[in-house]
């Protein structure tokens, strides 16, 4: 009885972390591609997505055989679509781990519709493929979820198969594609980038990383993912302008005074011009006001060519002439004339 008593309380103690098992984690590290770029394991996600639509989902330990999981929620607008079937798929794998050939757990064909069963003979509804209700994306967004843009538009197959190697391969390839600007859905987690090869971009800053130039996968971070991301983009870009602003304003600076030298000196010259065409002109106009108001002498020409009906002859401009200097000896001898009374 002793015995039984004490075995009892020992398992007292085991009970409690039987029951707060965290099925969100991964058997092993065959998921770490995933959780490093979203900052959490493929079961959290799925699990968050589900809590939207009901607010006491926890996620449990998934069906080893496919389907892992139904959408049977009374509301099933959550997971009533083959993104949050995808999620279920990899959380799957997360839990039962990558198994011996590493490719993890696939489904075979009409295995997406024995997901979207709610109960015996209906499906859920409303059945979206490759995207959510439009209030369900804004409540994605709002939670801060982070759904990768590939379940948008490439991890669907319409024979109801799945496929996780693949699913995982075209993830990773995109993330080096667009340069991890691949949780583009959700405007709370993009910022604006500027690339000289690509158009401007909208990439998250909390949960992406630089990705390395030696492997495809994204850097493995562990959590705070945001804080760390946050300071290395900061200082990437720190020195990114530390390094380019200088040469930039260096160049501006010397053009800036080449400008202004051509400028200077071509206004001089037109100054110089225009005042030496003001002072020819000036000198032109005075010559020619001086020839038109000079008076010319009058002279006696030696022969006079022209007469007088009384066969005087005719004064001309010529002051040195004989016949000028003969009238002005004659002048000077003759007295003057006398009046009388």
């Amino acid at each position: 009885m002793t015995s039984l008593l004490k075995t009892i309380f020992g398992l007292s103690f085991l009970v409690p972390y039987v029951f707060a098992q965290d099925h969100t984690r991964c058997a092993d590290s065959g998921s770490d591609w995933y959780t490093s770029f979203i900052g959490e394991t493929p079961c959290r996600t799925y699990e968050r997505l589900r809590q939207i639509c009901n607010s006491t989902y926890a996620l449990g330990a998934l069906n080893p055989s496919t389907p892992p999981d139904v959408c049977g929620d009374q509301i099933a607008d959550c997971c009533c679509n083959s993104i949050a079937f995808a999620l279920s798929m990899m959380c799957l794998t997360c839990q039962q781990g990558l198994g011996p050939n590493g490719f993890g757990i696939n489904a075979g064909a009409g295995t997406y519709e024995l997901y979207l069963m709610h109960g015996s003979n209906s499906f859920c509804t409303p059945n979206t493929n490759e995207s959510f209700p439009i209030g369900i994306q804004a409540a994605v967004c709002d939670a801060d979820i982070k759904i990768h843009d590939s379940f948008y538009n490439r991890l669907f197959w319409g024979d109801g198969t799945w496929f996780y190697a693949t699913s995982r391969d075209i993830i990773t390839q995109t993330d080096v594609s667009e340069r991890n600007n691949t949780l583009t859905h959700c405007a709370s987690t993009t910022l604006n980038v500027t690339s000289s090869s690509q158009p401007q971009r909208s990439i998250s800053h909390l949960e992406s990383t630089p990705p390395l130039e030696s492997t495809p996968l994204p850097q493995s971070t562990s959590f705070p993912l945001s804080s760390t991301i946050l300071r290395t983009e900061s200082s990437a870009a720190s020195a990114t302008s530390a390094s380019t602003l200088p040469h930039s304003s260096k160049s501006l600076t010397a053009g800036a005074i080449a400008g202004i030298a051509v400028g200077s000196i071509a206004f001089l010259g037109a100054i110089a011009l225009l005042l030496i065409w003001l002072f020819s002109y000036r000198r032109r106009r005075a010559d020619t006001e001086d020839s038109e108001t000079s008076p010319r002498p009058f002279i006696i020409s030696d022969t006079p060519s022209m007469s007088n009906s009384a066969g005087t002859p005719m004064l001309t401009r010529n002051p040195e002439s004989g016949a000028w200097r003969r009238l002005r000896m004659k002048e000077q001898r003759e007295p003057p004339p006398r009046y009388t009374e």
